[in-house]
């Protein structure tokens, strides 16, 4: 394999209105005899980056057989980059057009022909290009092409292309039913390099049910010819099409016998955004409606892409379907279907098996004093199986209607420009999308390598630094699809965390009051914490050690770590002070160990703290030693798990009768001071009696 570094190659800067790249791939079955055909047919489409097989480039004077080949082919492509192999056989490009702003180019081939891979930057970002021709007569191995994933950038752009000799979909992806019985082995590679580099077919996710072919011969048509992209870098398509096989000018005959594929990538700008204008129109409903309707009805088992393909799907048509409208005002109100309002005002198209488990005339309260009961009684197995099946349920349509029902009303921009009033417009037309998206990331498979390598084993625990493969997840960005499943999964888990907090406890302590009625002074300490600089081994070894199940705990992390470096919990998130609760678990046990803080008795028990979300109440009865013992403990607990005191929400204050010069009615209110919870009376609030 021959390398060539050409970092101080440059092209003009790029215009600050540009953003959309225009990729192309073309099989053209041998360039130098067709070069000034297929330059002007490239020109008419547009492209900025050409992928070329079967170029026929053999060796001359100056390249040797295995080489790179880099030149300026004094047209719109001033950089092109060529694999040197045979004048008959194999062989591929890149083609640069000018003006394009490229630089960086690292360039590397395969000595047989078959691949080429270019990184550089356009236009500020990275891209890796990889461009293939999968020779019948030697096929590829894919299995070395997992190696780069090693050596690509987390911002970069990797785009996979070319011509792989394969089909995805003998179904919708060939018209011959001729079987080949060499394509299994070849299909089975190919997948598995997919799957490793979370690659999908571009097209395919966009067109579910359309068939359309790329090459053409006497036995039939295929689709042959393909872009590959990296799951989170769906939303940035913003067109993908297969043109038109072109003709020579000067006769009517074929230039080759495969058509070009383009996809366009959207990477700089603001990113489009849907119209809500577009819901008011009855034409433009009907034909986004239909198409979710179409979709949504494919028996396939790929339908963990099938909502990604079809929110890109309907952001080109909905581009298309703006231009053709005009300009129209919008009104303030949106009108949703029947169905919708039914479901708002109580009623539900499908029931859970979550509902069954606690059946019909159960609520969650119920489900919680059962499971409190199985503690009580020792029956854990019962009670880690009930918590399985509530956590790992498959999300059911109520859950996502309901979600998507109880979201506020927004026409803010997402990162992949739907808004929550698309959503809510249609709701019901793309519940069952939504349903199979979500379970698919519920079934995610845990990998072998540890994903947080870079900590110190020595300072951490590492029992949970393993987990799914984050980036072969189509939920990768915090938008509406983000907000919805957070939301189920939020609400699950406040069905059960009380038990988790407090298990065998089916009566929760949760008023000041009752500690302010006893008969002895206490010290009441409201300890709110900010969970921004949360560490994430901490978090995730808190999620273990209160037996949640696996799946649920890695899908946690999957949300949590999307946009994250090493740790924090994001500020309204549904799922924060939820995790919080469960992180100040230890906390809250050390205290309940402790002999010597002795909590007020409350309704026959000693009462020494409470859990409430993102808040700890601790109640200390020996306020001069108890105060040192817990400031040394809470200072244990900050280092250990990186939380930082939301000093604003927090505070410490006295309750009791006259033994601390305090009436029981009344309390005196300690701001926590930069010596510690020592402070000052500042001023009195008088508490009704209960």
């Amino acid at each position: 394999m021959k390398l060539i570094h050409r970092d101080h190659f440059r092209m003009t800067d790029i215009e600050d209105e540009q953003q959309i790249l225009r990729i192309l791939s073309w099989n053209v079955n041998g360039f130098h005899r067709k070069r000034n055909e297929v330059l002007r047919h490239l020109s008419l489409l547009n492209a900025d980056v050409v992928f070329l097989q079967e170029t026929h480039v053999g060796p001359d004077r100056i390249y040797s057989t295995g080489s790179i080949k880099i030149q300026d082919l004094e047209c719109d492509y001033n950089m092109a980059a060529f694999t040197v192999f045979k004048g008959s056989s194999r062989g591929v490009a890149v083609l640069f057009k000018k003006n394009l702003g490229c630089g960086g180019f690292n360039v590397s081939g395969d000595g047989k022909g078959r691949f080429i891979i270019v990184s550089c930057q356009i236009w500020g970002r990275d891209f890796v290009f990889i461009n293939v021709y999968n020779s019948n007569d030697e096929k590829i191995r894919f299995t070395e092409f997992s190696q780069i994933a090693t050596h690509i950038p987390s911002s970069a752009y990797l785009v996979v292309g070319g011509d792989f000799n394969t089909v995805m979909d003998a179904e919708l992806d060939k018209t011959s039913n001729l079987r080949n019985r060499s394509h299994r082995k070849s299909f089975d590679a190919l997948q598995k390099f997919l799957e490793t580099l979370s690659l999908v077919d571009v097209w395919r996710c966009l067109y579910q049910e359309v068939k359309s072919f790329t090459y053409f011969d006497g036995k039939g048509q295929s689709r042959l010819d393909y872009y590959f992209l990296q799951s989170h870098n769906l939303s940035s398509v913003t067109a993908c099409n297969i043109h038109e096989r072109p003709m020579y000018s000067d006769k009517e005959e074929y230039i080759s016998d495969h058509a070009p594929l383009s996809i366009q990538i959207q990477t700089r700008g603001p990113k489009w955004q849907f119209d809500s204008c577009l819901l008011e129109d009855k034409a433009c409903m009907e034909q986004l409606s239909s198409t979710i309707k179409k979709i949504s009805q494919i028996n396939t088992r790929k339908k963990e892409y099938l909502w990604p393909g079809v929110k890109v799907r309907l952001i080109c048509e909905a581009i298309v379907l703006q231009r053709r409208l005009k300009p129209s005002r919008c009104s303030d109100t949106t009108e949703f279907p029947r169905e919708v309002e039914h479901v708002e005002q109580g009623g539900c198209p499908s029931e859970s098996s979550i509902e069954v488990l606690q059946t019909p005339n159960t609520s969650s309260e119920s489900l919680l004093n059962f499971l409190n009961h199985l503690h009580q009684t020792e029956r854990f197995d019962d009670v880690k199986s009930i918590l399985i099946t509530v956590l790992n349920e498959p999300v059911s349509r109520k859950e996502i209607l309901v979600a998507i029902l109880s979201l506020p009303q927004s026409e803010s921009l997402a990162a992949d420009g739907l808004t929550v009033h698309f959503y809510k417009h249609y709701a019901c037309e793309i519940t069952d999308l939504l349903q199979a998206f979500f379970n698919q990331i519920l079934d995610l498979k845990p990998i072998k390598r540890a994903v947080v390598e870079s900590l110190s084993h020595d300072k951490y625990d590492h029992t949970y630094s393993y987990g799914i493969q984050y980036h072969c997840s189509p939920m990768t960005m915090r938008n509406v699809d983000y907000k919805i499943l957070a939301l189920i999964l939020a609400a699950r888990l406040n069905d059960v965390i009380k038990h988790i907090l407090n298990p065998g406890q089916s009566k929760q302590h949760s008023s000041v009051q009752h500690c302010i009625s006893a008969q002895i002074p206490v010290l009441i300490i409201s300890l709110k914490l900010d969970p921004g600089a949360l560490k994430w081994p901490y978090l995730f070894n808190s999620l273990k050690s209160v037996n949640l199940p696996d799946r649920f705990r890695s899908v946690l992390k999957l949300l949590l770590m999307t946009d994250h470096g090493s740790q924090g919990l994001r500020v309204g998130c549904p799922l924060t002070p939820l995790l919080v609760s469960i992180c100040l678990l230890p906390l809250i046990n050390s205290i309940n160990c402790e002999n010597r803080f002795l909590g007020p008795k409350v309704q026959g028990e000693t009462l020494k703290s409470v859990v409430d979300k993102d808040t700890a109440l601790v109640i200390l009865s020996d306020c001069k030693e108890g105060l040192d013992s817990f400031e040394k403990m809470l200072n244990g607990f900050i280092e250990t798990s990186g939380f930082v005191i939301d000093e604003q929400y927090s505070e410490v204050f006295i309750a009791g009768p006259s033994g601390l010069s305090l009436s029981k009615d009344k309390i005196t209110f300690f701001k926590r001071t930069d010596d510690g919870f020592c402070g000052v009376a500042q001023e009195e609030m008088v508490v009704e009696p209960s």
